[in-house]
């Protein structure tokens, strides 16, 4: 029975941790996903730079609305770029939480007591070192 109990846990024990990889791994993709957006954002906000500038050496001048409708579609594309950020930033603290509270359902291995020291199990010793232990 005690040995039974000891495959259980562990075959319970590795599914766990073959989940939880699972979810490590896909917080590692969502991060990967954070990390290209954020590149998408610094070539908007170059692109932004080097629109308002050029607006500048053109006129000499800033004219607010005339700079507003040159980088509106970056402008909107760095909003859409953020709103996504937050909700991959959102599923890897989901994702992060469930790992930490499936990882407390985790039977530590030196908590399982040995089996080899109950009454009646075997020892493991061959025939030829239980001669010598008796001898």
């Amino acid at each position: 029975m005690a040995f039974d109990n000891l495959i259980s846990k562990f075959k319970q024990s590795t599914k766990q941790a073959a989940d939880q990889m699972g979810k490590s791994t896909k917080v590692a993709r969502v991060k990967m996903d954070i990390m290209t957006l954020a590149g998408e954002k610094t070539r908007y906000l170059q692109t932004i730079g080097e629109r308002t500038y050029a607006l500048f050496t053109e006129s000499g001048d800033l004219d607010g609305s005339a700079l507003k409708e040159k980088i509106r579609n970056e402008l909107n594309q760095i909003e859409r770029i953020e709103g996504r950020v937050r909700d991959l930033e959102n599923q890897i603290a989901d994702l992060q939480a469930m790992v930490q509270s499936e990882g407390a359902d985790v039977t530590d291995a030196t908590e399982v007591k040995d089996v080899s020291d109950a009454p009646g199990a075997e020892s493991g010793a061959s025939e030829d070192e239980k001669q010598q232990q008796s001898s």
